[in-house]
């Protein structure tokens, strides 16, 4: 008999001109990411958000595995981050700021930096269509052996 799995059902409506909406209308849109199902992009979310606090809670791994799960979560963000900043044009260098300031890490930043990362950050735009979805989204994140098809 196979092993015996978790049931989780979720149903959510939220208002069709709301942000929540048209979040989950891109999550739903194939053609915006043939290669990954709803399925996929919402559980490497989740898992990158949650999988470490939900294993400790549940005292389930040492503490060597849990802060690689941690590291590996931190790799999705900010894989997702360099993703967003590149879609949205955004200078990687102020979401840096925020993540250093947050952590409270000092900022050796230099203005020539900042141009050279413009720079990469308009090569990276240009090449945004010929991108492959894994290297940029939060798959890779994994604990078990389950995927999604």
């Amino acid at each position: 008999m196979g092993e015996r799995k978790k049931d989780f059902v979720w149903r959510y409506q939220p208002n069709l001109s709301s942000d929540k909406a048209k979040m989950l209308t891109y999550i739903q849109n194939r053609d915006l990411h043939p290669s990954q199902d709803k399925t996929a992009m919402i559980m490497a979310a989740l898992t990158a958000y949650y999988m470490p606090l939900a294993l400790h809670s549940q005292g389930s791994g040492s503490r060597e595995s849990l802060e690689l799960i941690l590291l590996d979560s931190a790799t999705a963000f900010v894989n997702q981050l360099k993703y967003a900043c590149t879609a949205l044009n955004v200078d990687p260098a102020r979401v840096g700021n925020v993540l250093c300031s947050a952590f409270q890490i000092p900022l050796f930043f230099q203005s020539a930096k900042a141009e050279s990362s413009n720079a990469d950050s308009a090569l990276e735009l240009d090449n945004l269509n010929d991108f492959d979805l894994n290297t940029w989204n939060l798959a890779g994140i994994t604990t078990d052996s389950e995927t999604f098809n």
